[in-house]
């Protein structure tokens, strides 16, 4: 029994408790975005100080004192999180306009398959007062536009909408996301834009986006258009232009991952530029023998690493790796181990301190996820493979073996993250991935890394040429991976808790280096059992009911209003495990009838009217149904206020999506409102 007391388990684990600083901020910035309500600042702030007054009451007390520390933590993960949300506070569109004359400087300019999109700033949007112009707006072109910089002030007939809220109960909201990033509005214009002023000289930020749409084209022109927004992806994290089938293909085979600039990337190239610089200054040995020639390549190797997030735009997975790359060229200048599960706890509390936000995404989710494992992994059995002299045969087969486990370990450390965030399993993804990364170490990268040396020469053509066959050879492996039988799986999402139970489960396995570390294990394996408790929905709405969707007796959904390729179908079929819906031409007649304008349906022992248009809208209440849907107001007709549910204009407008479950004749209602709660990235919307 002894070795149950808290206070000995802790104390045998006392150099592993750093590393649960990142996981209590983590705890605190998800409370703060778990809240229904925005809390009161004073009241964390006095929490913080009565927290600070009881570690110096009960310092001496050693489980009392880390209890109280990590308290600390949370509140200041909560703290840092409400006082960004008051940072980026901006002006939010509150209702949509149409073809409104808006001027604004080109902040960024996005490649798409049917256009560019353009991020406009310092706004002037025609009936809209100063104080209530959004910071940013998104306008997407229906084509793409010729002689535009970043800089340059333009003017446009723009449609505006508010940022979208979530597809249905519990979906990511996309608002929240567009509130930390102080877009305001997003919309579309048919007609190019017209230039009023060229680019000034503009700020850091103007002139790094500009460089970066400079290396983009430089990039696109000697390579194919595919293999060259793939290029750019990776090189400048410039991901707009990558066709939708080419993603489709990469994330089917399981190596979506190379379109982000995360670990491998930058890994590969600071590797590349250390190793290259100090064979080079070795190469003078006057100069190799009077300074630290391992040193100044890590200078210039972190240099490198510096120069390379900047151009990526720094996302989340970029700066968690920089933070990891620079820890290691730091070690090296100081003569200490750099790669350790330490660093990446550092990593991992700089980028919360940095945008709390981002604990939400999946970027930030699986990047930490899958290096946490690695990392642990080699850190506990790297011994065993690496602890002996090795032939240069055996070391071919360690280096192949290794990529083997590195994929392996990655893909479980995911695959959960994976399942909820996208609802989908690749099968196929360690073999894949045990092609990629070879050709990426000693192929792709390296002509990466050449042609951006190359480029202040305008000598970068011939190392593109280069990258452009071998991310064709990289295409070739994809689509192989991707055409093989169950290269995706579709499964229903664990449930909120089920993830949770994983994320800790995952982290005490790998924090704890004692056997209780172990407990980890059964806590993961409930999470993800929790896939078996899903709830499938029966009927569900979109926000402006332009899409409606009906779970069948089989299971499939069949689209009443709307296509299942949407936006909206894509998300509703996936979080049910699905890849395709049914369209009215494929629905079994028996269930009821449709013309252009109405659906007469009977399921689930319910008369449902759904409206598809704005005609003859005065008849959906007259064949007295139960459920009455429409995208239209139906309040003033007269029929329609004995329906026992309505869901009109003004419902969706004040309950956002809605789902429907039907279970022995009772409705059980879900609206997206419910689980949004009363923050500033709903009421600014709302």
């Amino acid at each position: 029994m002894k070795n149950l007391n808290p206070e000995a388990l802790l104390q045998k684990e006392q150099d592993r408790l750093v590393l649960w600083l990142p996981v209590l901020l983590g705890i605190g910035v998800g409370w703060y975005f778990a809240l229904p309500t925005e809390p009161d600042i004073k009241f964390v702030l006095g929490v913080v100080s009565v927290t600070l007054i009881a570690i110096a009451l009960f310092g001496r007390n050693y489980t009392l004192r880390t209890l109280f520390i990590g308290l600390l933590i949370i509140m200041i993960g909560l703290l840092r999180a409400e006082v960004r949300t008051i940072s980026v506070d901006a002006p939010i569109l509150h209702e949509e306009i149409f073809s409104r004359l808006t001027e604004g400087q080109i902040n960024d300019i996005q490649s798409k398959e049917k256009g560019d999109k353009l991020i406009l700033s310092d706004l002037q949007i025609d009936g809209i007062d100063e104080s209530e112009t959004p910071k940013y707006i998104s306008v997407s072109l229906k084509e793409t536009a010729q002689g535009l910089n970043i800089g340059d002030i333009v003017r446009l007939n723009a449609t505006l909408f508010p940022p979208p809220t979530p597809v249905m109960p519990h979906a990511y909201d996309f608002a929240r996301m567009f509130y930390y990033e102080q877009l305001g509005a997003v919309g579309y214009s048919y007609k190019l834009p017209n230039i009023l002023e060229k680019a000034p000289a503009g700020n850091f930020e103007q002139k790094l986006n500009a460089l970066r749409l400079d290396l983009t084209e430089r990039i696109l022109a000697p390579m194919s258009e595919e293999n060259g927004w793939i290029a750019a992806a990776m090189m400048v994290g410039e991901q707009s232009g990558v066709s939708k089938e080419s993603a489709d293909i990469l994330r089917d085979s399981g190596i979506y991952h190379v379109l982000s600039i995360s670990g491998l990337h930058m890994s590969l190239a600071v590797m590349i530029m250390y190793f290259a610089s100090r064979l080079l200054l070795s190469l003078y040995p006057s100069f190799a023998m009077r300074f630290p020639v391992k040193k100044f390549a890590a200078v210039i190797g972190l240099c490198s690493a510096f120069t390379y997030l900047l151009l990526a735009g720094y996302p989340v997975p970029a700066v968690r790796s920089f933070i990891m790359v620079a820890c290691v060229m730091l070690a090296i200048l100081f003569d200490r181990s750099g790669i350790s599960i330490f660093s990446l706890a550092w990593a991992a509390m700089l980028t919360l301190l940095w945008q709390p936000e981002s604990l939400l995404g999946a970027s930030f989710q699986l990047s930490f996820a899958a290096t946490v494992a690695i990392v642990i992994f080699y850190e506990r059995y790297s011994h065993i493979l690496y602890g002996r002299d090795n032939g240069f045969i055996s070391k071919i087969w360690l280096y192949f073996l290794g990529i083997i486990l590195t994929s392996l370990v990655a893909t479980i450390a995911t695959t959960p993250l994976v399942i909820y965030h996208f609802n989908r399993f690749t099968l196929w993804g360690i073999a894949a991935n045990m092609l990629m990364l070879p050709l990426a170490s000693f192929w792709i990268m390296p002509a990466a890394v050449i042609a951006f040396l190359l480029m202040p020469f305008r000598f970068e053509y011939y190392p593109l040429v280069a990258l452009d066959s071998g991310i064709s050879l990289m295409m070739k492996g994809a689509r192989l991976f991707a055409s093989l039988p169950y290269s995706q799986i579709s499964l229903p999402s664990p449930s909120f808790l089920g993830l949770l139970a994983v994320v800790f489960g995952g982290l005490w396995l790998c924090i704890w280096q004692k056997k209780w570390r172990l407990l980890g294990v059964p806590l993961m394996l409930v999470g993800i059992a929790t896939i078996a408790l899903h709830k499938p929905y029966d009927l569900l709405i979109s926000s402006d009911a332009s899409k409606i969707a009906m779970r069948l007796d089989d299971g499939k959904f069949v689209f009443l209003r709307g296509k299942a390729d949407s936006f909206d179908g894509q998300v509703w079929l996936r979080t049910h495990g699905q890849e395709e819906g049914l369209s009215l031409d494929e629905w079994d007649e028996k269930l009821g009838s449709c013309d252009k304008h109405k659906c007469t349906i009977t399921a689930y022992g319910k008369k449902i009217v759904v409206t598809r248009g704005k005609k003859n809208i005065e008849e959906s209440c007259d064949e007295k149904p139960d459920i009455v849907i429409s995208g239209n107001y139906l309040g003033d007709i007269a029929n329609c206020l004995n329906v026992p549910l309505l869901i009109d204009s003004t419902y969706l407008e004040r309950n956002g999506a809605t789902a429907l479950r039907f279970e022995k004749g009772n409705i059980q209602i879900e609206n997206s409102s419910k689980y949004r709660g009363n923050r500033v990235w709903v009421n600014n919307v709302n």
